[in-house]
């Protein structure tokens, strides 16, 4: 049927169309010797539907092409169909002419495409890609090949519409799998502390039922851990996720009315409102954007709060959520900086009364009277009397002093091991020189194992430097249990009233002023004394990070130096004895 089929068929074909269409038309066939003449269709889909690749004449040509019937001057001018010989695929295309040379653009291929799609493509190619005669100023073949090389950049510009619930959810680790540690590891380097983490969580989610079932520790290492809890009184199993305890207590359920605060010091049970102390989970601030959070905002909720510190704790709590949305991109590309500080926001500060322990050190006598009465008192109250003494005489902080393991000690070494998740810089490790003064303090620790009832002390397996004795019995034989931190000491507040007490009496000064903070200034103090007031080498033994500039960067003391400038500071303690 191809053979039978000639250009003057095919003419006729296309004429029929033509004129059914309302279109003119013109032969398909080419003038001999000449370029092949397109011939003329109607610029409509029915005209291009009855054209049929069986009734074409491709000779030796690979496509045939076909002119659309338009005007020279519209966005058209140029349009005309090829049809592939191999695939009978109905491409339209537009000539181009850039730069003197011809080249013609692919607009698309019917029927994916339509003529009134065709007409809207080549508008816009007119509108982009030409001037105002019609003259092509781009090539729209190189526009498309840029578009194929090019990623189109993602719109990041706008804020996602975090509410401030969901960026606390996210803070805390719900959405980051069970071995996210959320803001437990909010700073660069280390973790935070189980008392720090304790205050953030409080404020972000706190003073509900929801607190009950989860606690901070600290690890062997000092970092703060989580720890799921269930709580047999309201009913409620331990939750295996962050996400399953907001699940447990969403928004606005589980409030505690009022909280009962008791003051150990004062021996005094003090109730405090649900409306002095609230979490930001439960409040109607939770569910505003972050991206609209003001320092008035801040300002307003810390209005009624009770104490100077619990506000500047939610104004840092703020500030770390608008910088964890921004680190999460939830903020947009542009947000700025945090407009939350406790510069930018506005805080009453209180009538402050200056701390009487602030300047207060205890002199030579006193520090010899100290030594006795903690030895009288260290039967009572044992562990705690031997962690003052080792206080006073090194200069360790107590909350450096109860992580301490035995193994941290290092008598051929003569040096005291504080690693960097133990000591308060926690960046580094440091080391507390070993004098003989010091020697004696920790070999009585050591031997408290003789002590009647103080057995499990001698155990290899019990880590603790400094023992608690609140323990039931059926538990000492779990070796899990002892190299856990529950059988670590956890405070001196009945030791500390009995040892200032008897020092006082011992003195005849019923003024004596007395806490464990004063045992590290005493000890800075004598040092300075001792070290000919050189302060640089004080630092080094009290472990201050702060000294000045060029001793910070270039004295760099050896281990040697120390150990001599911390047996110089502790000579005058002659009487520190060992025990018999």
């Amino acid at each position: 049927m191809n053979k039978k089929l000639s250009d003057k068929l095919a003419t006729e074909e296309i004429n029929q169309t033509s004129n059914k269409e309302g279109s003119a038309s013109a032969p398909l066939e080419a003038s001999p010797g000449s370029r092949q003449k397109r011939p003329l269709i109607a610029f409509k889909d029915s005209a291009i539907e009855k054209i049929k690749k069986i009734d074409i004449e491709f000779g030796k040509s690979r496509f045939k092409e076909f002119k659309f019937d338009v005007s020279k001057g519209t966005s058209l001018k140029g349009l005309f169909l090829r049809i592939s010989r191999r695939t009978g695929r109905r491409d339209f295309m537009l000539s181009v002419w850039y730069l003197g040379k011809p080249t013609n653009y692919t607009v698309g291929t019917f029927p994916s495409i339509r003529c009134k799609d065709v007409e809207k493509i080549c508008l816009e190619l007119a509108e982009t890609h030409q001037d105002e005669k019609g003259y092509w100023t781009k090539n729209p073949n190189e526009t498309r090949r840029d578009q194929k090389r090019l990623v189109p950049k993602k719109d990041t510009s706008v804020p996602h519409g975090k509410t401030i619930n969901e960026v606390i959810e996210s803070y805390c680790g719900a959405d980051e799998g069970e071995g996210h540690r959320g803001f437990l590891k909010d700073y660069k380097q280390g973790y935070k502390t189980s008392k720090s983490a304790k205050n953030i969580f409080r404020c972000l989610a706190g003073y509900n039922k929801r607190q009950s079932l989860v606690t901070f520790e600290d690890d062997e290492n000092g970092y703060c851990v989580r720890k799921f809890l269930p709580n047999k009184h309201l009913r409620v199993v331990a939750p295996h996720s962050w996400k399953d305890l907001f699940r447990k207590y969403p928004p606005g359920h589980g409030i505690i009315k009022n909280r009962e605060y008791y003051n150990r010091r004062k021996k005094k049970t003090y109730i405090i409102k649900a409306s002095k102390n609230k979490a930001i989970y439960d409040s109607p601030l939770g569910k505003s954007l972050i991206e609209k959070l003001t320092p008035g905002d801040v300002e307003d909720w810390c209005k009624n709060l009770t104490s100077m510190g619990i506000k500047k704790d939610y104004v840092k709590v703020f500030a770390s959520l608008w910088i964890w949305a921004r680190k999460r991109g939830w903020l947009g590309t542009n947000p700025g900086t945090c407009p939350i500080s406790l510069e930018t926001v506005y805080v009453k500060k209180e009538i402050r009364k200056e701390s009487i322990y602030t300047d207060t050190a205890i002199s030579l006598t006193e520090l010899e009277v100290f030594f006795q009465c903690s030895e009288e008192l260290s039967h009572q109250f044992p562990f705690k009397s031997e962690l003052h003494q080792l206080m006073a005489v090194t200069g360790i902080r107590k909350t450096e002093a109860l992580k301490l393991r035995k193994s941290h000690i290092d008598f051929e070494e003569g040096v005291l091991h504080l690693p960097k998740g133990i000591n308060k810089q926690r960046f580094k490790d440091q080391i507390v020189p070993i004098t003989p003064e010091v020697e004696i303090v920790l070999k009585n620790i050591l031997d408290m194992g003789k002590r009647p009832g103080l057995s499990f002390y001698k155990m290899k397996d019990f880590p603790w430097l400094f023992a608690t004795r609140r323990w039931r019995e059926d538990r000492y034989f779990n070796k899990d249990f002892r190299q856990s931190i529950q059988t670590r000491l956890g405070g001196d507040e009945n030791y500390v009233p009995a040892l200032r007490e008897l020092m006082r009496h011992r003195l005849k000064d019923p003024d004596l002023i007395y806490a464990p903070k004063v045992l590290r200034k005493t000890f800075v103090t004598l040092s300075r004394q001792q070290l000919d007031g050189r302060s640089d080498k004080v630092k080094h033994l009290s472990r201050h990070k702060d000294e000045s500039v060029l001793q910070g960067h270039y004295d760099k003391p050896g281990r040697a130096e120390i150990k001599e400038w911390g047996n110089k500071a502790t000579s005058i303690m002659t009487f520190i004895k060992r025990r018999a």
